[in-house]
């Protein structure tokens, strides 16, 4: 363990004047730096006031439920038995009318996806209802609760299953339910929910969809053009067999427990840690050939669940084959559905079957970069928070036993990224700064050096012109890479770990959080506050473009940003 020194990193006043005091010219000069640093906002008058306003793209709540009843039947295969009461079910509906949801049929829906119904023409809070599977509970029990309170929905039914089970449509349902007015019938594939052999000792896979399959015969798996093949073949022979009995095009899917071989294959011991199931592929990257049968099949758009730790409505950046809905269990409420409307753009969790805290960001015109602090990864996010890319730098771990990565601030100025970690601890803990360079997607790392052990708990960092800035969570401002203390936020007798959180520039002034008075800073590079405005969100860091402030945001057990319109206002 390294000794204290007398620098304002995790220092308290009386540490540093103890060891001053042997030395009356530090004495004096040092207290002129502390009064002419650290409490500038006292002498700059009253600050202005900053506002802000949510920024919410127009998205569409896909809910997915299965069964309406109080005694749920559990498939032979598949993700378990989700399933709503009816009286749940009807309560949901009565909430959803009287806070002002408004239901839509799934024709509107995929207009405003495909672009043919203009953003400001869809309805304000909309929300899709369907159902998986082809459970007659849906059918009997949610049409009169359906039709009380004008609501459309659509059924995703298995082929394999229709008039085998007692528990299933059959096809004289399916005919009623095409008649009704409140139904749209859709195909969860004819194998649907079906084992598949995906290796030579017999083992057996619920995702149908997801698996490359084994072929006994050939003594090897399938192709995966074969794939595409069977993948085409199976919608085709749903669509063949179940358009003349509903009396409507069949061209929508949705895919048996949301699996399309979008999840990568978990090795030997590893856990994912999210809160949803993360299916098992044994070839995954299979999106292209399933995009391809689907589009050979003649569908127009597919439904899964959303993507393992990125929870997020259906909006138009969304590929039409992979439209995210979000799945109803007993225990879901309208609460549940308003807490994911106001989290804002959920940032991924997985990568390599770890859960990922990510928390700092930098923004351009195109989306965001943000970063793990626990793993040395990035990753690149379009403005809708889409996943693009997932960067690994394993030389960021270079150095480090017990602090993986501790990334702490992004920064970025043109083409270059810049990226600071915490010293952390271990035996001898170092922070470093590190140089990337962003082109065509792409991401490298340039350079990585330690910093002096004054920017030890940088919590952020900016760029203004040629020169970097840092700030640690005392509230202390420095330059960078140099280390030299420039500026306070705060006048205190003691060091206030904590209290700051993320750094951002902007027209030359800079941004953070002061976590005491939950309020969004904006300050000058000698440390005079000018404006700041009251935001409850629990920031761990911040970026500012134009007049628009991104808030990385860590008020609930998922890590999201949100977007807000900042203004300023007179004193």
């Amino acid at each position: 363990m390294r000794a204290k020194s007398c620098t304002p990193i995790r220092v308290s006043v009386s540490d540093c004047v103890a060891g001053l005091l042997e030395r009356p010219i530090f004495v004096i000069v040092a207290l002129l730096v502390w009064l002419g640093t650290s409490a500038p906002s006292a002498l700059a008058g009253t600050p202005a006031r900053l506002s802000f306003e949510r920024i919410r793209e127009p998205t569409i709540r896909v809910l997915m439920f299965h069964q309406v009843t109080n005694h749920p039947i559990e498939p032979k295969t598949g993700v378990g038995a989700p399933w709503v009461t009816p009286q749940r079910f009807a309560a949901l509906l009565a909430q959803l009318h009287q806070h002002g949801y408004h239901i839509i049929p799934l024709r509107t829906a995929l207009n405003f996806f495909e672009g043919r119904l203009r953003a400001a023409a869809l309805p304000h809070k909309s929300v899709l209802l369907t159902f998986d599977d082809g459970y007659r509970s849906a059918w009997t029990r949610a049409t009169p609760l359906l039709r009380r309170y004008h609501a459309p929905a659509t059924m995703f039914f298995e082929g394999h299953a229709t008039g085998t089970m007692a528990s299933r449509l059959n096809d004289t349902d399916l005919r009623n339910m095409a008649h009704s007015g409140i139904w749209t019938l859709e195909s969860h594939g004819f194998a649907g929910h079906s084992d598949l052999v995906i290796g030579p000792h017999g083992k057996l896979s619920p995702y149908w969809y997801a698996n490359l399959a084994w072929l006994p015969k050939l003594h090897r798996f399938e192709t995966r053009a074969e794939f595409q093949a069977r993948i085409e073949n199976d919608l085709i022979r749903f669509r063949n067999t179940f358009q003349p009995i509903v009396g409507a095009p069949i061209t929508v899917f949705a895919y048996p427990s949301g699996e399309y071989g979008q999840n990568a294959r978990l090795r030997p011991g590893q856990n994912p840690q999210t809160r949803i199931h993360a299916g098992d592929s044994n070839a995954p990257g299979l999106k292209p050939e399933i995009f391809a049968a689907l589009h050979g099949a003649g569908f127009e758009a597919a439904f899964s669940v959303y993507d393992p730790g990125h929870v997020h409505f259906a909006g138009r950046d969304d590929q039409l084959y992979a439209l995210p809905r979000i799945g109803v269990s007993p225990s879901f409420t309208l609460a549940t559905l308003r807490a994911i409307d106001t989290k804002g753009i959920e940032y991924p969790e997985i990568t390599d079957g770890r859960y990922v805290d990510a928390g700092p960001l930098a923004v351009d015109g195109r989306g965001f970069l943000v970063a793990s602090t626990d793993q040395p990864v990035l990753f690149r996010l379009n403005r809708y928070g889409r996943l693009l890319a997932t960067y690994r730098f394993k030389r960021l771990a270079q150095g480090r036993t017990q602090s993986r990565s501790a990334i702490s601030g992004l920064a970025l100025a043109g083409h270059t990224l810049w990226l600071s970690q915490q010293a952390g601890w271990g035996p001898d803990p170092t922070p470093y700064l590190s140089r990337l360079r962003l082109r065509r997607g792409s991401l490298h790392l340039l350079s990585r050096s330690a910093l002096p052990h004054t920017l030890d708990w940088l919590v952020g960092i900016a760029v203004i012109g040629k020169q970097m800035y840092g700030i640690d969570d005392g509230g202390q401002l420095f330059t960078l890479p140099a280390g030299k203390h420039i500026a306070s936020l705060v006048h205190a007798t003691r060091y206030e770990e904590d209290r700051f959180a993320g750094l951002a520039a902007s027209n030359g002034h800079l941004y953070t959080f002061d976590t005491m008075r939950h309020a969004i800073l904006e300050f000058t590079t000698r440390g005079q506050i000018l404006a700041l405005g009251h935001l409850q969100d629990h920031v761990r860091d911040l970026a500012v473009l134009g007049s628009k402030l991104f808030v990385s945001d860590w008020s609930e057990a998922r890590r999201t940003v949100r977007i807000y319109t900042m203004h300023q206002e007179a004193p």
